[in-house]
């Protein structure tokens, strides 16, 4: 399964020339990610409330290719890339919209599975089978 989010750059995102400052992708990817899971059937509120799961990030990357500037609507994808049972993988591509052959950037995030105390666990096997299978639907 494939989340799309749609966003605008807004001005506290960039620098000077209009041109948005690095590190907000991985902002714009978690909130493409933060979708996905909600789109999964589970919001990430519901995951720490009432499963008492979290998935922190354990590594991150981006490769950039093309600036995204002040005002420009984009489209970001987060797809799950891998699923074990401790850990969950995801991938980003960030596009200007109405450019679809534009591809801005692409990244990752990796992320362990965490109890309430942050201690790691395995992934409660009810929730390992609701990622897999909308992991699968794609």
């Amino acid at each position: 399964m494939t989340s799309h989010t749609t966003l605008r750059v807004r001005y506290p995102e960039v620098d000077r020339m209009g041109v948005a400052y690095h590190a907000h992708y991985f902002v714009w990817f978690e909130m493409a990610r933060t979708e996905w899971m909600r789109e999964a059937g589970r919001s990430y509120r519901e995951l720490e409330d009432e499963d008492g799961v979290a998935f922190p990030v354990v590594r991150a990357g981006a490769r950039y290719r093309a600036s995204a500037r002040y005002d420009e609507r984009l489209e970001v994808t987060a797809k799950l890339e891998s699923i074990g049972g401790s850990r969950i993988r995801f991938e980003y591509e960030l596009r200007r919209l109405g450019e679809p052959d534009r591809l801005l950037a692409t990244g990752f995030t990796e992320h362990a599975t965490v109890g309430r105390d942050g201690r790691p666990i395995r992934m409660p096997d009810g929730l390992y089978r609701r990622l897999s299978e909308k992991e699968m639907a794609t």
